[in-house]
């Protein structure tokens, strides 16, 4: 997270995904995204959410580091 004003931060974040009754990630659902914060009247709201994809075309190990990193958080 970083604050770009007092009232304003944006976060970035890898995420995965474990489908019902499966014990791993599905690698083809890891994706990466973007959160925009504000505060608002001493409340804080999410103003803009943005998700891509985690496709690493022509760097697998790129998408091995990713799963790597995602199942310590299991």
């Amino acid at each position: 997270m970083r604050f770009l004003t007092p009232d304003v931060a944006i976060v970035h974040v890898a995420s995965g995904t474990v489908m019902p009754g499966q014990q791993d990630l599905e690698p083809e659902r890891n994706s990466v995204q973007t959160l925009v914060a504000a505060k608002h009247n001493g409340q804080r709201f999410l103003v803009a959410f943005q998700k891509t994809l985690a496709q690493f075309i022509g760097r697998p190990e790129m998408g091995q580091e990713l799963m790597e990193e995602l199942r310590k958080k299991l």
